[in-house]
């Protein structure tokens, strides 16, 4: 039914942008870029990389779950106006953007298209049907298999800064330098972070944790915290009996510490786990909900490994 839906909408959108556009819009002399973007992350990403020369906007509104969102109608105004949809890829939206950005003569900027595959990792077994996806998107189809929570990592939020500078480089060739020297300064300064707490994650004996979602596998490896136990592959989904009582053999049997919720869903399951193992419960954020507020993006990346920090250290 959700499929169906989805494909409902992406008719009446293409029919109210009036069918196949003529091609990406181009940037005005003494216009501004326009973008468009699909998540909060990257809509903060964009703001950080854009600066005072581009402005941004979120697809959804504030505090949507990415994970269920569809376009509606009244996006298509926005849409029409706006020059770059930027998109994360790898399966994370429901909605064919390839489609809906050519009938609005848009520029798709797929963050994570040119993420070297070794960086990537695989998703966890039947996530794609989980999230409701498996369309193609528009694509490359050789990266759907892996699991799209890229920027949860330094590294990986560095990369999908660079595409969207690049992108903004390429419409507004005038302030390529800035969008450019931005997203360096962006990949310094998380890099710095990341480095910062390298030395204090790395003396903490136990490391098994868990998380109420499967997002932190990049987080989790970048802070050399091994693979993460996790819950339940979507948010807001149900925990079944068997998840829980899996997950609580594994935790029981690995001693471990600490499991972590995330704000905005329902936590039950993992308190009862936490409260069955008397083990901690503690909140770090994937960045999917919330206002757009560029400083947040490293503020919530320092919190959440501090959140870990304080959670399983001695």
């Amino acid at each position: 039914m959700k499929t169906i839906l989805t494909l409902s909408l992406i008719g009446l959108l293409l029919a109210a942008c009036g069918g196949a556009a003529t091609g990406p819009r181009a940037l005005k002399a003494g216009e501004k870029p326009v973008v468009i973007a699909s998540t909060l992350h990257l809509g903060c990403l964009a703001a950080i990389v854009g600066g005072d020369d581009a402005k941004v906007e979120l697809l959804a509104k504030e505090g949507a779950d990415p994970h269920g969102y569809d376009p509606t109608i009244e996006d298509r105004r926005r849409l029409e106006s706006a020059h770059l949809l930027v998109v994360n890829g790898l399966n994370l939206e429901t909605f064919d953007a390839g489609k809906i950005a050519a009938a609005s003569a848009i520029t798709l900027v797929d963050c994570s298209k040119d993420i070297p595959e070794k960086f990537l990792i695989e998703a966890a077994e039947d996530e794609h049907a989980d999230h409701g996806h498996g369309h193609s998107h528009g694509h490359d189809h050789g990266h759907e298999a892996h699991d799209p929570h890229v920027w949860l990592s330094a590294e990986g939020a560095a990369y999908q800064a660079a595409a969207i500078a690049a992108a903004l480089g390429k419409l507004d060739a005038a302030h390529a330098k800035g969008y450019s020297d931005r997203a360096e300064e962006l990949k310094k300064r998380l890099f710095a972070i990341r480095d910062e707490f390298k030395p204090k994650l790395e003396k903490i004996a136990n490391k098994k944790f868990a998380t109420d979602h499967d997002a932190f596998a990049y987080f989790a490896r970048e802070a050399g915290l091994g693979e993460a136990s996790f819950l339940r592959k979507v948010p807001a989904r149900s925990v079944s009996v068997d998840e829980r009582r899996k997950l609580e053999q594994e935790l029981k049997a690995a001693g471990a510490r600490a499991i972590f919720v995330e704000p905005g869903h329902d936590s039950d399951a993992a308190k009862e786990v936490a409260a069955s193992l008397k083990i901690k419960l503690a909140t770090l954020d994937p960045f999917e909900m919330g206002k757009l507020e560029p400083k947040s993006f490293e503020e919530n990346y320092r919190r959440n490994l501090q959140t870990v920090l304080d959670a399983l250290g001695e």
